[in-house]
């Protein structure tokens, strides 16, 4: 039940109730005051007809007074007229067959003995009636008692149409009150309010340019639609406004990332001019010794084209590693076993002369589908450059090696942890290492592509790769991967 529905219930049972209890009372008073009409207007029956027999006794016309009873018989308003003796005799009657018990209230006596006038209600035969006895006074002596009875059935008729009256106004003015309650809480309340909800639920669903009708009534629903107007004015300028913003971070945002893409244009220019530079100047040198020196000897001629083929073949490497970051790979997935597969990488790349001791902090058997070449240049990338970064100062060092499984909303997945002993990364290189042709290494330790290939065969495989720096010196590189499932 809305508060509409719920404010017209409970004013009109309210109002009704109120309405009720009133008219009710009214309608008592009304039933009550019929009935005292009806007993005053029997007393004025009764002491006009007690005057006019006690004149006809005392004048001695007892004829006349049996007339004057008699005339009352054809008074449909009153039931009997009675006159009796002191020992409740009739003497006179209007209606021979009154009943005995109009003639024998308790109090009877008071009326000879006393001169009362005695009043009492009578119900036989389901009817009610209402009596007076009166003193006939003959000289100074009461010898006569007077009965006057009247049916009360005479106002009930007049009470019957009376309720049906009070029924009748009652269910009309509910109705009235009713219709006057919809009404006014329609047009003040209810539209308004509908207004509001209406209102709310296009802002809430994002349509700004919409208003609520204010009906200039200045009451405080007009003053709430007013405000509400201003806040959705409020929210389409904040809203103009954010897109003004969200726009100029998009064009500003193009502008860095056209600025990123001419730097690393111009980097990765750079960093194939330098790579191809130095074996070119070496196959250009090595050529004019044997176009400008016909007289060289057999062993440097070969020498020369010896050193000429290197240098091609380091160029070959360089345009393979530059093809490999930019075409699509032609994956082969198979299910690997890691750590199988990391121990026959570390066969290639360590000898036993090499004097870096291997520690497997996991003995636990983890699963993967990848490719298992390509997979094996990421291993090799990582290793090397942890080798690399141990012996540049040391002779001697560690690798460790540990694996963990990881639960993710997209599935489980499979971290690799590489941790060495070496000088570690330098703070300002961490967030360019996989950068093309970005390397710490000297001349000739590498090109810089080993960890932007990884990067990008890691990213082939849904995968990642991250570096950081351990706590006690060295650094670590963390390889993420899907578990292997099931098909």
């Amino acid at each position: 039940m809305n508060i509409t529905s719920k404010l017209i219930f409970l004013l009109t049972i309210t109002v009704g109730a109120v309405m009720l209890f009133s008219s009710f009372l009214f309608l008592l008073q009304r039933e009550a005051g019929l009935e005292n009409a009806l007993r005053d207007e029997l007393r004025a029956h009764a002491i006009t007809l007690q005057t006019a027999l006690e004149e006809n006794y005392s004048e001695n016309r007892k004829a006349e007074s049996q007339r004057l009873i008699d005339r009352l018989r054809r008074n449909t308003k009153v039931y009997s007229v009675t006159l009796i003796d002191e020992k409740r005799n009739i003497v006179k009657s209007s209606h021979p067959e009154t009943k005995k018990a109009f003639r024998t209230p308790s109090d009877m006596k008071d009326v000879f003995t006393e001169g009362k006038t005695i009043e009492f209600n009578y119900q036989a035969e389901d009817r009610k009636f209402i009596s007076f006895i009166l003193p006939i006074r003959i000289g100074d002596e009461i010898t006569r008692a007077l009965i006057i009875v009247k049916p009360l059935d005479l106002i009930e008729q007049e009470i019957f149409y009376a309720r049906l009256n009070w029924l009748a106004i009652t269910l009309f003015l509910l109705a009235v009150i009713f219709s006057v309650v919809i009404l006014v809480l329609k047009n003040s309340l209810t539209k308004p309010i509908y207004e509001l909800l209406k209102g709310a639920e296009k802002i809430g669903s994002g349509n700004l340019d919409y208003r609520v009708k204010i009906n200039k009534n200045g009451d405080e629903l007009d003053v709430l639609a007013s405000n509400f107007n201003q806040m959705a004015d409020n929210l389409a300028q904040q809203r103009q406004k954010a897109k003004d913003e969200a726009q100029n971070r998009l064009n500003l945002e193009r502008e860095l990332r056209h600025s990123e893409r001419l730097a690393a244009v111009g980097r990765l220019a750079a960093g194939v001019a330098h790579e191809l530079g130095t074996p070119l100047n070496v196959i250009d040198a090595r050529a004019g010794q044997i176009l400008d020196k016909p007289e060289l000897s057999k062993e440097k001629k070969e020498r020369n084209l010896k050193t000429i083929r290197r240098q091609t073949d380091r160029i070959t490497h360089l345009v393979q590693q530059l093809l490999n970051l930019a075409r699509p790979f032609n994956l082969k997935f198979t299910k690997i076993d890691v750590k199988k597969h990391i121990e026959e990488t570390i066969s290639q790349i360590f000898t036993k002369d090499d004097q870096i001791d291997i520690n497997f902090l996991t003995e636990e058997t983890f699963y993967i589908k990848a490719d298992n070449n390509y997979l094996q240049q990421v291993w090799i990338n990582i290793l090397q450059n942890a080798k690399q970064a141990i012996l540049k100062n040391n002779d001697e060092g560690s690798i460790q090696f540990e694996m963990k499984l990881n639960e993710a909303k997209e599935g489980r997945f499979i971290s690799v942890e590489f941790k060495d002993s070496g000088d570690g990364i330098e703070s300002e290189h961490l967030e360019k290492i996989f950068d093309p042709f970005y390397t710490t290494k000297d001349i000739g330790q590498g090109t810089g592509l080993g960890l932007t290939v990884s990067h990008r065969i890691l990213e082939e495989h849904n995968g990642t790769i991250e570096a950081s720096n351990n706590e006690n010196g060295g650094a670590s590189f963390t390889v993420t991967l899907p578990i292997w499932k099931k098909d």
